[in-house]
């Protein structure tokens, strides 16, 4: 009996075993061809190209759209040094395809490699501001919207100068797509950075019809940064212009994304003055009478006094402290007058989203205005208020 249960413990053992799933078709990461960046440029016909040409790389199309993607990892006898870049070898590689089809490009890619690429680890689309000025964006992008394989996580750039140029770095052993995906998190420390804008909030918005920015990164030998952000048109998706540093200061603090940053202005005797933001609160609130419509932006916010260069002045002064604290309002006034002149009467639209509040507040009245917003907007009237109150100044010997 005991030597029947041993059968039969064994017989069930070997079953078990039998059912155990395995990776029999495991490939090891170094053995595929992943892309980790895209770049998204105006096609400029490279002497590559047109080499290739001549020497039978035909198939019909219209050169349109240069396509960069950035490969990793690569296999040690892969690894190359981005052009221009004398520092030991890198950790990815960039290559190149030219087209009017974003998927057939993809494919074309396979002529390329020893391996087909795959897009599940996208990090990052850099598109150029030329680009989207020509094209729609949601044309554009409509391949990577619908392909499964990449992840809705994917962040979206725009740049004014070649997008190419964004997923090039001149430090060893950086990867440039992971380098600007994680820049977005410093937004604690500024805020002239904006909020992650990715696949799906980006298919959002451009269905809604709303006009909205994207970041703006800009590239220089290697070196990238972060500087303003473009406008993107809500009815036609196409790139209208350009928000600077301050703007997007601006931008942040009527949207209630301002994490964190500083206000840096000038005291009387012309003194650096600089205010560390700690806290921030907005509220919007619409009004209608009428065909009229209007806005007010009131802003609350606290912080310390980080720095004074005028030494006359002790920071531990109370008359000093509301001083501090009325040019800092003024400075930040200033900053709000500049973005909301821009967007009412150089570009008439509204990407601040004003929208939402009179939505929200007056939904009769949305109904009737949604189809001609940005005109509306355009003509409506917004003021604000500021109010900066200084808790602390931080260490001080004096």
């Amino acid at each position: 009996m005991n030597s029947m249960k041993r059968y039969i413990l064994f017989a069930l053992l070997i079953l078990l075993v039998l059912c155990l799933t395995g990776c029999w078709d495991q490939k090891q990461i170094e053995d595929h061809s992943l892309y980790v960046g895209l770049a998204l440029d105006v096609s400029e016909g490279s002497e590559e190209d047109k080499e290739l040409a001549k020497q039978g790389d035909y198939y019909p199309k219209k050169n349109l759209i240069t396509s960069t993607i950035q490969i990793t990892p690569l296999q040690k006898s892969q690894q190359s040094q981005p052009m221009g870049d004398k520092s030991p070898s890198t950790l990815y590689l960039n290559i190149q395809e030219t087209g009017d089809s974003i998927f057939q490009i993809m494919r074309q890619y396979s002529l390329k490699r020893d391996r087909a690429i795959m897009g599940q680890h996208l990090k990052v689309i850099v598109v150029s501001s030329e680009l989207v000025r020509r094209m729609n964006l949601d044309v554009l992008l409509k391949f990577i919207m619908r392909d499964n394989d990449i992840r809705p996580s994917c962040l979206v750039l725009i740049s004014k100068g070649k997008a190419s140029d964004t997923l090039i770095s001149n430090q060893a052993g950086d990867i440039p797509s992971f380098h600007l995906r994680n820049m977005v998190q410093n937004q604690f420390r500024t805020n002239k950075i904006l909020p992650p804008m990715i696949l799906t909030k980006l298919d959002g918005i451009m269905n809604s019809g709303s006009s909205f920015v994207l970041q703006n990164v800009i590239a220089v030998k290697g070196e990238v940064k972060f500087a303003g952000a473009g406008i993107i048109h809500g009815k036609t998706n196409r790139w209208i212009g350009t928000l600077d540093e301050q703007d997007v200061e601006g931008l942040t603090w009527i949207t209630g994304e301002a994490k964190g940053g500083l206000i840096k202005t000038y005291d009387k005797s012309g003194e650096v003055l600089a205010y560390e933001i700690r806290s921030g609160n907005v509220k919007i609130k619409s009004k209608v009478q009428g065909d009229d419509i209007s806005f007010h932006v009131s802003i609350k916010t606290e912080g310390r006094l980080i720095e004074n260069w005028n030494t006359s002045e002790v920071p531990t002064d109370n008359k000093f402290l509301k001083e501090a604290e009325g040019y800092f309002e003024q400075e930040l006034k200033d900053t709000l007058y500049k973005v909301i002149h821009k967007m009412q009467e150089v570009y008439h639209v509204d990407i601040a989203g004003f929208r939402n509040q009179l939505r929200i507040q007056h939904p009769k009245v949305w109904k009737k205005v949604e189809k001609k917003w940005d005109e509306t907007f355009s003509q409506s009237n917004i003021t604000y208020d500021v109010d900066v109150k200084i808790t602390d100044y931080g260490s001080s010997s004096r």
